[in-house]
């Protein structure tokens, strides 16, 4: 048979002829090509007529060639040759330290699309020390302390127990985990380590992970990084995602692979899998967290920056989001231990609590306990306005001052006196601050007194008395009796300055280097320097007096009886924000910029740059009136040139600093505000605190977690659930359902359906009227706050905002008058169980107590003042709740704080606050502490969060 002709060839599914052939008749016809050049010549030819064609030539005669060649010769020739040139992976040819050099300028969110390419760039960007640098660039602080105390105690445990780290293998559902070849990083006679090409093969083989480090740094308690499933790891960093390159394949299949990053997988030999129950013998003292990596180089656990990266940000969008638990101390279970009357002062650590109280002692409360730590201390003769401490044991000190004009100096580890400076001042002492040198009070006498912590000899900072703070160090060859030599030596504690100036009270000071800024009741602020007693600065901008300051070096923050917190510049002393949300006085202010380590210079340039578009707006006509534009004084961080207040400021409208900054502010309206800047840089009002919401939430928070099982069937009044009858009662009474609900929060109160329709429709007709019907209303019928959501919910519906706000001052302060009646009356029946017990005993005629008696025996509440009440019974309080109001009143009236005018029955004040990283805590006019905490419960957060700082 004739062998097919060319059209007639059949088509087998695959062919090495070109896809697209050129017309080789034109290489036919061209006779002279051919005759002039051989085959083995044309190479040659076109080599030097190249450089003569242009770049569409060029192109023409690559295609020509590439549309006679095989489809397999097109396919290597863009693998082997094209790519390299293309794609250079610059990982496998540059140094592991340039390489972190070159990622550590890389933003989070690109640094995550960088792990994502494959193996070696994702070993490069978790990094552990490219993690940290991250963490700091974010304006966040880390505590070093206690990141090298955690590892030390981790590495000195593990070293008792004697367990090998090396020798550890990573389970996943009773397996052995797939392993990965890395170099050997066993340090020889020197610390270097020898730099390997791509194409070299590697060394002895360890174990190792995901989550290496270039420095062969791993997570202890979970698996390795070829153990990983098929499907992609998902690493959650805030609201970022992460996924991991794909794994590496089967264990069970070794293969030999080509090098993704500083080394090459290689073929080896695995040992058969040990049993389960041998290997994991020592596992439980290992650490599980992912808080932990392995350091080979160093042989320590360290704490991973990636990690405490992406828990950080998980905690920074709990404050965004108003995620937060309560607590509150006293522990609820132990209330007798808490003060007996309002709290006016506290600092905290992560460990330890002091308060002080118009009780005249202080108390030191365990942090994680939330019960005293020592009994109360007492020395004080008046109200224990002001305090700080300092756990450290280097330190172990309580200063604190009070209105009987005393300040006190106590042994923080024993509670002992260490020294008294008797009438420090001449009235009382408002505020006291100290570091390491000096120890500064200010009083409402007008003045501030500077105290020497530390011997002071002639020449040394703030001696005075005309002597140089430079001196002139000679060599002393024998006797020398310098002028300097015969000045006395002033010992600890003695007075070296006075401070006068103020015109009014002098409410708060702090202490920057050598610097002291106070804040006084005559609107001024007043920048000192402390060595030479001389006032630097004034600054105004209140309408009324300030109550409390904070100074970080360049922002100056202030709170105001004028309803203001303002933000200063403390090298031009202009005013970059003022903040407008209270409706009384701020007593108590904190502010932590959030300043990155490029904040000074770029805040300069951004408020140039204001500057700039302030005046080009104003030559433009933009601006038609510049100077009542200037008296526009209210700018809470807006950088339009129709908002600026001042120019000339080195900081930007709002003060500057980095993303994460916060401001919180307690007032005298009983709320506290956290204030963050928007898009634009605008201070805005973030979320609105009240103290005693938060002390009821922690009240149920703990009875919630207390009591044995919970009942799915509850009643719902104003917002509140109501328990359901306990299970121990008779099945007639479980299965009747009663015509009346006994309520414990906000008020002890008995309502009906009938008294629910009746005060729903007298809050829905008095709202409207205004504060002075809702006033009248509130104050002759008290159980009407038992309808608290209703209420809220009514005045929402008021369009003008001011009305609002006199409408939920109305409330409040019904709210604690009614508070304050039932504590009175539930103290009342408490002396008279006492006295009745006693009166019993001494008879010796035992009597059994009924149930509603020891109910409230076994829940007094001893000095809770104006909290919330108990989970407690009593038939006076229910029975009468209206007529035993006046009385109370009278009562609470007859004990008004001395500090508060008769005639102010004003809700419980916010007196001081503090916030850490994941805290805010606030005392007030009420007898209990009560603390935010944004871990909202998460262990691991709560893990972690005791190596964050404070944002400043």
């Amino acid at each position: 048979m004739d062998p097919f002709s060319p059209a007639q060839e059949p088509d087998e599914g695959y062919s090495e002829h070109p896809l697209n052939p050129s017309d080789s008749t034109i290489l036919r016809n061209d006779a002279s090509l051919t005759a002039k050049r051989s085959p083995a010549d044309i190479p040659a030819w076109l080599s030097a007529q190249l450089p003569t064609l242009s770049v569409q030539q060029k192109t023409h005669l690559a295609m020509l060639i590439l549309n006679e060649l095989p489809t397999t010769v097109i396919a290597d020739i863009v693998m082997n040759e094209l790519n390299p040139r293309l794609y250079i992976n610059f990982v496998e040819r540059l140094p592991t330290e340039i390489c972190l050099k070159i990622l550590g300028y890389l933003d989070p969110v690109s640094l995550i699309y960088v792990a994502r390419c494959c193996r070696g760039w994702y070993e490069l960007a978790i990094d552990r020390k490219l993690w940290e640098k991250l963490f700091y660039l974010e304006g966040w602080k880390a505590i070093p302390s206690e990141i090298l105390a955690a590892e030390s105690r981790m590495n000195d445990s593990l070293a008792s127990s004697q367990i090998s780290p090396q020798r550890i293998q990573s389970y996943e559902d009773g397996h052995v985990s797939k392993k990965r070849a890395v170099s050997d990083p066993t340090p020889q006679d020197d610390e270097d380590y020898e730099m390997v090409d791509a194409d070299a093969t590697t060394g002895q083989e360890t174990t190792t992970d995901l989550y290496n480090s270039i420095f062969q740094s791993r997570r202890m308690g979970e698996s390795s990084s070829s153990a990983q499933s098929n499907t992609s790891v998902t690493q959650h960093m805030g609201n970022l995602m992460m996924k991991s390159p794909s794994p590496i394949q089967d264990f069970g299949r070794p293969s030999l692979q080509a090098s993704k990053g500083k080394g090459k997988m290689t073929a080896e030999s695995l040992e058969p899998s040990l049993p389960l129950i041998e290997a994991t013998a020592g596992l439980p003292s290992l650490p599980k967290s992912a808080l932990w990596i392995y350091d080979y180089r160093d042989c320590r656990y360290k704490i991973s920056w990636k990690y405490l990266y992406t828990m950080r940000r998980k905690l920074e969008r709990n404050w965004d989001r108003g995620r937060f638990t309560n607590f509150q101390l006293p522990h609820p279970d132990h209330l007798g231990e808490g003060h007996n009357e309002c709290i006016y002062s506290l600092q905290y650590n992560a460990d330890y609590l002091v308060s002080g109280s118009r009780d005249r002692t202080l108390r030191i409360w365990n942090m994680r306990t939330r019960r005293l730590a020592r009994p109360p201390l007492r020395g004080h003769q008046g109200s224990v306005l002001c305090l700080q401490f300092d756990s450290d044991p280097e330190e172990d000190l309580i200063v604190s001052g009070s209105s009987d004009s005393d300040v006190i100096l106590w042994k923080f580890s024993t509670g002992e006196i260490i020294q008294r400076l008797r009438k420090a001042h001449r009235e009382s002492v408002l505020n006291v601050k100290f570091d390491k040198r000096i120890l500064v009070t200010c009083s409402k006498d007008k003045t501030i007194k500077i105290f020497n912590r530390i011997p002071l000899r002639p020449g040394d900072q703030g001696y005075g008395e005309g002597v140089s703070p430079v001196p002139v160090h000679l060599r002393n060859y024998g006797f020398d009796d310098s002028p300097l030599n015969q000045l006395p030596i002033k010992p600890p504690y003695t007075m070296i300055g006075c401070l006068e100036g103020h015109g009014a009270a002098v409410n708060a000071v702090q202490i920057c280097g050598a610097e002291i800024v106070s804040a006084s009741g005559d609107r001024h602020i007043k920048v000192w320097d402390w060595p030479n007693q001389i006032c630097q600065r004034t600054f105004l901008g209140h309408n009324k007096g300030i109550a409390c300051v904070q100074y970080d070096g360049r922002r100056i923050v202030s709170g105001s009886s004028d309803n203001e917190v303002k933000v200063f510049d403390r090298e031009t002393g202009l005013e970059v924000a003022s903040l407008r949300a209270h409706s009384n006085l701020v007593r108590t202010v904190q502010a932590g910029f959030g300043d990155l380590p490029y904040s000074v210079e770029q805040d300069q340039l951004e408020a140039k740059a204001v500057d700039q578009a302030y005046f080009k707006a104003l030559h433009s006509g933009d601006l038609q009136d510049a100077k009542s534009n200037r008296r526009k004084a209210h700018n809470a961080g807006s950088r339009r040139p129709e908002d600026i207040t001042a120019y000339g400021a080195k900081l930007p409208p709002g003060g500057g600093g980095g993303p994460y900054g916060r401001i919180v502010s307690g007032s005298y309206d009983q709320t506290i505000i956290i204030w963050r800047r928007d898009q634009e840089g605008v201070w805005k009002s973030a979320h609105t605190l009240r103290q005693e919401e938060g002390a009821a939430a922690a009240l149920r928070r703990t009875c919630g977690s207390t009591s044995r099982a919970p009942s799915a069937s509850s009643t719902m009044v104003s917002g509140h659930s109501i328990p359901a009858p306990p299970a121990s009662a008779p099945p007639a009474l479980q299965q009747t359902t009663p015509n009346f609900t006994h309520v414990e929060h906000p008020i002890i109160a008995t309502i009906t359906p009938q008294t629910t329709a009746s005060y729903t429709q007298m809050i829905d007709t008095s709202v409207p009227q205004g504060p002075a019907a809702l006033h009248q209303v509130l104050t002759s019928y008290p159980t009407m706050l038992t309808y608290h959501s209703h209420i809220q919910a009514a005045i929402d519906r008021e369009t003008n905002p001011t009305t609002r706000s006199q409408l939920r001052q109305v409330v409040s302060t019904a709210l604690v008058r009614a508070q304050i009646a039932q504590n009175r009356i539930r103290e009342s029946v408490q002396q008279a169980l006492s006295a009745t017990s006693s009166a019993e005993a001494s008879t010796s005629q035992p009597t059994n107590a009924g149930p509603s008696n020891a109910s409230t025996t076994g829940h007094t509440l001893a000095g809770n003042g104006g909290g919330p009440p108990p989970s407690l019974t009593i038939p006076q309080a229910q029975s009468q709740p209206q007529a035993a109001a006046p009385q109370a009143q009278a009562q609470a009236q007859g004990q008004q704080h001395p500090h508060i005018p008769q005639a102010d029955m004003s809700p419980a004040r916010v007196f001081k606050l503090q916030f850490d990283a994941r805290r805010i805590i606030c005392c007030s006019q009420t007898s209990t502490i009560v603390g935010w905490d944004f871990c909202n419960g998460d262990p691991k957060l709560e893990e972690a969060a005791t190596f964050f700082g404070t944002v400043e």
